[in-house]
């Protein structure tokens, strides 16, 4: 039970007291006050269905949209009516046919009409004939097939298992390959590095040993600045009889030095980083190098071969020495030559790691790209084997109904043949009373037929059951529809609306027929809805040991305009008391004595004590229906507390100084 208050004025104050105490005042004016019953439900549209076709055909009309207005016994969709048609039609011929039959029995059969019957019989038997024959072959047809498509299966199984022991061993290959690769690499890096690092070692030789051979050339010719005067006494004899040689072994000598000297400087600032290039530059420089000490070797061996012994000066074991030396720098000049030579070949032939692992990583790369297309090859094949076992299941429901139907048409044809032999019989005989019931009874079963198909036909329209609002269409022109389709056509009423809610026994016996109910829909929160009880159903409900009753609640407010759903959720209060103007006072402000209740009033700064009688009592607020009116001042004492001997007054704001929204949105008091 929810008691609401309106809010009009009252005027509050707080005195500080020296008592431990706390006095509150205000004036007493009139307010509103009712009880009502708040239950949150659902609410449901009374004219609300969702319509659908019984049958599985094609759509052929469509003749509204949804959010149209229809009107009772409006044909909103048509599915294809043909077949409907040609039922009719063939249960008019049979009606036709079966008058005609009892008007025949009443004339003498003539001989051609025996004649038509007797044909009419072989005509039935050759049917039947061809009926059985081709139910026969329509067995071994479908037999054949069903083996076919089994056999196609049991092959793609078969490939599938053969795919995937083909991946499994490709992707074993591929580990094995990769492992292979990178154990190839490491050796190729180690016999590059291992190749480059003996060449670098080879420099510091290479330049010492140059620089050995220059000396000992040096020493013979003496043309560096340092020594060029130190083989006057000798040299005259040197170029006497070959001055060419001489010369030529100078200027070869000379620019073997520069070479020499520019290698070093070289050197000195070489950093061994393994640079290709630059090695290859070194090693062409020291090729140089020794290609002119081996050529300086030759023209200074001419030089001195072709010298002048002389006793004082170049004496023939000078000569000797120095021919000893030139041969031995020539040969080791022709060594380094050809070993230089070998190892910028070696240089050449080294692989680049880069390029090796890029081919390895292409190679790895497709080895993965075949492996992802055989997967996907497998997804595909697993995708086409159930596709192959839903075409087998779709095949045999298929030739199921096939051989059903061709069934049916071989018992057909036999009834046929056993009517035409029966049509014989009859005509070779007067009709009897029994043959004259039969033909009247056949023209009673076309009539039922007919009727039946002309019934049928409705089947093939969608009708709206009421006037409204088609809400939602599903269907469009040329659709096909099938058992699990789920489409349908929703049409409702939206302006009626009702509410279904349960009450326990304790409020059902407060509200009444067509009392006032106020809705408020979640979906709109700050619009209330006027609403009534239509109908209060007296029968227990009985849900886990809670007896409960049902009540329906209708909107009656013509003035809401808003869109409103099935199941949205809705808040109701449902009033069952109201009054208008009535005296209210705070329930602290009244106290008991003896069973009486009695309040403290203010009159001319005197106070007052005066009994009261009450109705309604909450927590917060009581009705006074005598001896309290209008104007009143009312007085409340409360009890504070005090701390270091100092009085603490609360001065909270009063529930009487707020606005009345707040007021209504949350103060609800409960009895």
């Amino acid at each position: 039970m929810i008691l609401w208050i309106n809010y009009k004025t009252f005027l509050w104050s707080t005195v500080k007291s020296t008592n431990n105490s706390s006095t509150s005042i205000y004036k007493v004016e009139l307010w509103d006050i009712k009880n009502s019953i708040e239950v949150v439900w659902n609410s449901e549209l009374v004219d609300e269905q969702s319509l659908s076709f019984n049958k599985e055909w094609t759509i052929t009309r469509v003749n509204f949209k949804a959010w149209d207005n229809v009107k009772k016994w409006d044909i909103i969709a048509e599915i294809d009516n043909s077949d409907a048609y040609n039922n009719i039609d063939d249960a008019k011929l049979n009606l036709e046919n079966a008058k005609i039959n009892l008007n025949d029995l009443y004339d003498w059969a003539e001989e051609v009409q025996i004649l038509q019957a007797k044909n009419n019989i072989s005509t039935s038997e050759f049917n039947l004939q061809i009926a059985k024959k081709q139910l026969e072959n329509l067995i071994v047809i479908q037999k054949n097939t069903l083996d076919k498509l089994i056999q196609d299966i049991d092959n793609s199984k078969k490939d599938l298992e053969t795919s995937e022991s083909n991946l499994e061993l490709s992707k074993k290959e591929l580990e094995v390959q990769k492992k292979q690769i990178d154990n190839s690499l490491d050796t190729t890096v180690i016999n590059k590095n291992s190749t480059i690092q003996n060449i670098e070692d080879s420099f510091r030789w290479n330049l010492a040993e140059a620089q050995k051979i220059v000396q000992d050339w040096d020493y013979i010719l003496w043309i560096t600045p340092e020594n060029r005067d130190k083989n006057d006494e000798y040299e005259v004899y040197l170029w006497a009889k070959d001055s060419v040689s001489k010369t030529n072994a100078s200027n070869t000598l000379s620019s073997a030095i520069a070479i020499y000297n520019k290698l070093k400087i070289e050197l000195d600032n070489y950093i061994y980083d393994w640079d290709k290039e630059e090695i290859t530059n070194l090693l062409n420089n020291f090729l140089d190098l020794y290609n002119k000490l081996y050529e300086s070797s030759d023209f200074t061996y001419k030089t001195v071969d072709s010298s002048i012994q002389s006793v004082w000066s170049l004496t023939d074991s000078q000569i000797s020495t120095m021919k000893s030396t030139m041969s031995s720098n020539r040969s080791s000049s022709l060594v380094k030559v050809t070993s230089i030579k070998s190892q910028i070949n070696s240089l050449k032939t080294l692989t680049d790691t880069d390029l090796i692992s890029q081919g390895n990583d292409n190679t790895i790369s497709l080895k993965e790209e075949s492996i992802k297309s055989q997967e996907l090859s497998i997804e595909k094949n697993k995708q086409n084997i159930k596709e192959s076992v839903k075409n087998y299941d779709e095949t045999v429901l298929s030739q199921k109904i096939a051989l059903e139907s061709s069934q049916n048409d071989v018992d057909s044809k036999k009834n046929s043949l056993e009517i035409a032999k029966m049509n014989l019989e009859d005509l070779l005989e007067w009709p009897t009373d029994s043959n004259i019931k039969k033909a009247q009874n056949s023209i009673k079963q076309a009539q039922i037929k007919l009727d039946t198909a002309n019934e049928n036909l409705s089947d093939y329209n969608l009708i709206a059951p009421f006037d409204w609002v088609l809400r939602k269409i599903d269907y469009m022109v040329w659709d096909n529809l099938t058992n699990d389709a789920w489409k349908y056509v929703y049409i409702e009423n939206p302006n009626l609306l009702e509410i279904t809610v349960m009450l326990d026994q304790i409020d059902i016996v407060s509200v009444k027929q067509w009392s006032n109910t106020i809705v408020t829909f979640d979906a709109y929160p700050t619009i209330p809805v006027n609403a009534k009880i239509s109908t209060i159903d007296t029968t227990p409900i009985q849900t886990n040991w809670v007896v409960s009753y049902e009540v329906k609640i209708v909107l009656d407010d013509l003035d809401f305009d808003k869109n409103v759903l099935s199941w949205m959720t809705a808040n109701i209060e449902i009033i069952t008391q109201m009054k208008q103007n009535v005296t209210l006072v705070k329930t602290s402000a009244i106290s008991e004595k003896n069973g009486k209740k009695y309040v403290i009033i203010q009159n001319n700064l005197n106070e007052l004590e005066i009994e009261v009688e009450i109705w309604i009592t909450s927590w917060w607020l009581t009705e006074i229906i005598s001896w309290l009116k209008e104007g009143d001042t009312v007085v409340i004492r409360e009890i504070v507390t005090n701390s270091n001997d100092t009085t603490k007054i609360s001065n909270s704001t009063s529930l009487f100084s707020v606005p009345w929204w707040w007021w209504s949105s949350w103060f609800r008091p409960r009895d």
